[in-house]
C-alpha cells in the first residue's frame, strides 16, 4: 500500500532546502571527502543493470543518518527521520547485479561491512538536486553519479560479519540467520545481502529484495521451531503505535497461522481499507500481494513475541495508518513500531467472541474487520479446524 501525502512531502522538503543545496555545491566541487554510516542503497530499476550506490554525508556523525533503532530509542517523529533520510546523498554507479568484482562496487560492499562510520574519498561527474519520485520516495534526497570511490579508514569489522563474509560455501540464507543469531542487526544484515557479501553464488540484490528477503529467512526459521511448542489455548490483545502507524495485535487460540491487514487514513476523511494477506500452519507458496514487506517485517516481529512465549497461535494484525504517517520511511517502521507495541501489556479472554468485540473496540475503524479477516472467517465457519488447531 502506498502511504504517500505529496503535499506534505514537498513541504517537508522545502524545509530542508538549505541544508540540501549546501550538499550540492559541495559535492559539485568534484574531488570531495565524506562519512558513510557505512550505509548504501541498491536500485532495482533497469534490473539486471541497476545502481549501486553509497549513502554519505560530508560531515562525521554520519550514522544518525541511517540508525533505526537509534531513531526508536530517541522518539523520534515523522519530521526528524525524513529530515535525516533527505539529507544523505546517495553518490552512485550503474552496474550488472553479477558484477561484484567492480572496481566502485567492491569497494562499496566492503565498506559496508564496518562496524562504525567511514571515511571516504570520491570523485562524482554530476549531481542531481532533489526530484522525488512519489510512487515510491527513496531514502535521499541528492543522488550524485560516482566515478571513484576510495575508502581512507583502517576500520573494524564484527568477528561474525568477518566470517560471513570470507565463508565462500556458507549459504545466504545460512549466514542470514547465523548473523541474527550473533545480535547483527536487521539493517546490517540486509546490506551484506544486498551488496553481496554473503553466499556461495554472490549478486547485488536491490536493498527493498534484501530487506525482505532478510526478514523472510529468519521468520521462516523460527516458524519451523515455533510449531513445535505447545499451542496457546486463551485469546490475549495487544495494542501499541509508532510514528502514526496503530497495531492491533490478536493473538488467537490454536496452531501457527498469520494474517496482516491495513487501513490507510492519509488525510483524516478519505479512509481506504485494504485487502490482507496471510498464511495458515502449512505456510505460503507465493509472495505476498497486497502488504508487501511489511508482511514480513511485522511476521518476523511476531514470531519473536511467539519465541518468548514458548507457545505457538493464530495472529492476526491490523495496521491502521494515520495521517501523522505522511511519508514512507521504509519497511523497519512496520517491524520496530510492532516489535515496541508488543512490549505492551496485553488484554486477555476467554472466548473468541469477548476477544473481537474488545479488539473492535481499539480499531479506529472497525468496519467490516470479521469480513476483511481471512483468519476470523475461518474460525467462524471452521473450515481449517485441524490448522486452527480446535
Amino acid at each position: 500500500m502506498k502511504i504517500i501525502n505529496v503535499k506534505s512531502v514537498y513541504g517537508e522538503l522545502r524545509k530542508n532546502i538549505p541544508e540540501i543545496y549546501r550538499m550540492v555545491s559541495r559535492i559539485r566541487s568534484g574531488e570531495i571527502t565524506a562519512f558513510t554510516p557505512p550505509s548504501a542503497f541498491v536500485g532495482e530499476y533497469n534490473y539486471p543493470k541497476i545502481r549501486v550506490g553509497v549513502l554519505i554525508s560530508p560531515e562525521n556523525n554520519s550514522m544518525i543518518h541511517d540508525s533505526p533503532k537509534y531513531w526508536v530509542a530517541q522518539n523520534y517523529d515523522v519530521s526528524k527521520i525524513f529530515s535525516l533520510r533527505s539529507t544523505i546523498v546517495n553518490a552512485n554507479k550503474a552496474v550488472r547485479v553479477d558484477d561484484i568484482h567492480n572496481p566502485i562496487a567492491e569497494k562499496i560492499s566492503f565498506s559496508i561491512l564496518s562496524k562504525d562510520e567511514i571515511d571516504v574519498n570520491m570523485k562524482v561527474a554530476s549531481v542531481n538536486s532533489p526530484a522525488p519520485n512519489f510512487s515510491e520516495f527513496k531514502p535521499n534526497a541528492v543522488n550524485a553519479t560516482l566515478d571513484r570511490l576510495d575508502i581512507n579508514d583502517n576500520f573494524k569489522i564484527d568477528k561474525p560479519v568477518e566470517k560471513v563474509y570470507y565463508d565462500k560455501d556458507l549459504k545466504a540464507t545460512e549466514g542470514i540467520r547465523f548473523l541474527y543469531g550473533n545480535s547483527i542487526d536487521e539493517n546490517k544484515i540486509s546490506k551484506m545481502l544486498s551488496l553481496g557479501t554473503m553466499g556461495v553464488k554472490r549478486k547485488l540484490v536491490p536493498t527493498k529484495w534484501s530487506i525482505t528477503a532478510v526478514d523472510q529467512s529468519i521468520g521462516q526459521e523460527y516458524i519451523d521451531r515455533i510449531k513445535m511448542y505447545e499451542r496457546g489455548d486463551d485469546y490475549f490483545v495487544i495494542k501499541g503505535s509508532f510514528l502514526g502507524n496503530v497495531f492491533t495485535i490478536v493473538f488467537m487460540k490454536g496452531c501457527w497461522s498469520y494474517e496482516l491487514i491495513e487501513t490507510w487514513n492519509r488525510d483524516g476523511t478519505n479512509v481506504m481499507m485494504g485487502h490482507g494477506d496471510h498464511e495458515f500452519y502449512e505456510g505460503r507458496k507465493n509472495y505476498v500481494e497486497n502488504t508487501a514487506g511489511a508482511y514480513y517485517a511485522i511476521r518476523l516481529a511476531v514470531l519473536e513475541k511467539l519465541e518468548q512465549l514458548k507457545k505457538q497461535y493464530a495472529v492476526l494484525v491490523i495496521r491502521e495508518i494515520t495521517p501523522e504517517y505522511y511519508a514512507p520511511l521504509g519497511v523497519w517502521v512496520t517491524r520496530e513500531g510492532s516489535r515496541k507495541a508488543l512490549k505492551s501489556e496485553p488484554a486477555k479472554f476467554n472466548a473468541l467472541n469477548d476477544t473481537l468485540a474488545f479488539t473492535k473496540r481499539q480499531l479506529l475503524f472497525p468496519q467490516g474487520l470479521e469480513y476483511r479477516s481471512t483468519l476470523i472467517k475461518s474460525y467462524k465457519n471452521q473450515t481449517r479446524l485441524t490448522d486452527l488447531g480446535y
